[in-house]
């Protein structure tokens, strides 16, 4: 049987992969789909920043910690890796929040729609929402609550309160505002959105100007709610037992499991949506087409290019144009 780092810094290993593979596909998407709503293309690249930020810091961190079975770096390597642990997790839900929100006035209110949720109002929902996770974040240090430290038993590095009361205190209120609260919101504004697809697809027409590719992306949106929830309840779960109930009998796999978790949702959400999206599948195809193509037409010798050459390099340019603007 393999020792337990090396079967975990291998799959590590592999999840970061697919994390890094599945967020570039997703960036070079968005930024090949003019069609694409703005605001729907700002939401899901700040989803993709997330996910980025998660395989680009505590991912390889926590990668290095499974290796050498210990902190492999310095405090401030440890304050980097435990800040980002907590703010992407917070920020995380709370952009899901935002999300299901956007969701609701697009399938619901599409009239108010462009409105409230223009692509600068969008952009300042964002900015002002992680501005607050960030200084939520760090509530602790600025009340001189706790500080970060290693934990052995997650192999990440995070708050380490002086006092218990206080530890319960702020952990309840991280489940009321980050949890409660935003799944509240999810669940209350999917449930609207899905009775209005369903009733949209009962009369098989466009329900308030609803478009079938608003519908898409909010089914989208939908299925990657739902891999959050799978994916991140359990990792709540565990956290909440570890900081109030079971510190001293707390599994050592059962402490790994939540970095992994935090891992695998950052490494599912990008294929999740373009597996989905039939759009982005689409784009897809196309784009690895045109790569294709483009390495034929590219493959040069010495020799000049011919008069029958360059009108067949002029016929290919046109039917990609022609291609381009039916997109």
């Amino acid at each position: 049987m393999l020792p337990l780092a090396v079967v975990g810094s291998t799959l590590s290993g592999v999840i970061l992969v697919f994390s890094f593979i599945g967020i570039f596909l997703i960036i070079v998407l968005v930024f090949n789909m003019p069609r694409l709503d703005t605001t729907t293309s700002i939401y899901i690249l700040s989803l993709a920043v997330t996910d980025f930020l998660n395989a680009c810091i505590p991912g390889p961190l926590f990668l290095a910690a499974l290796i050498t079975q210990k902190m492999p770096y310095n405090s401030v390597v440890c304050n980097i890796d435990g800040f980002f642990t907590h703010f992407l997790t917070y920020v995380s839900t709370s952009t899901m929040a935002l999300i299901a929100i956007s969701r609701y006035y697009c399938t619901l209110k599409p009239d108010r729609y462009k409105k409230v949720f223009s692509t600068r109002r969008s952009a300042s929902y964002l900015v002002s929402l992680w501005t607050f996770v960030a200084l939520f974040t760090w509530i602790p240090v600025i009340g001189a609550w706790a500080e970060m430290g290693f934990n052995p038993l997650m192999a990440c590095c995070n708050w380490r309160f002086f006092h218990k009361t206080v530890e319960m205190t702020f952990t309840l209120l991280v489940v009321i505002v980050f949890i409660m609260g935003s799944f509240l919101i999810i669940a209350v504004s999917y449930y609207h959105v899905s009775k209005c697809i369903r009733q949209h697809n009962n009369q098989v027409a466009s329900h308030q100007g609803l478009s079938v590719q608003e519908i898409n992306v909010t089914k989208t949106f939908f299925t990657l709610v739902l891999s959050f929830v799978v994916m991140w309840l359990p990792t709540f779960t565990a956290v909440f037992l570890f900081r109030v109930a079971l510190r001293e009998m707390y599994p050592r796999l059962v402490g790994l499991a939540v970095p992994f978790f935090l891992q695998v949702n950052s490494a599912v959400n990008p294929w999740i949506y373009g597996a989905m999206n039939p759009s982005f599948r689409k784009k897809f195809v196309q784009l690895i087409k045109r790569s294709s193509g483009n390495q034929v037409n590219c493959a040069s010798t010495d020799r000049p290019t011919t008069h029958i050459e360059i009108s067949r390099l002029e016929i290919c340019h046109q039917e990609n144009c022609s291609i381009e603007k039916s997109l």
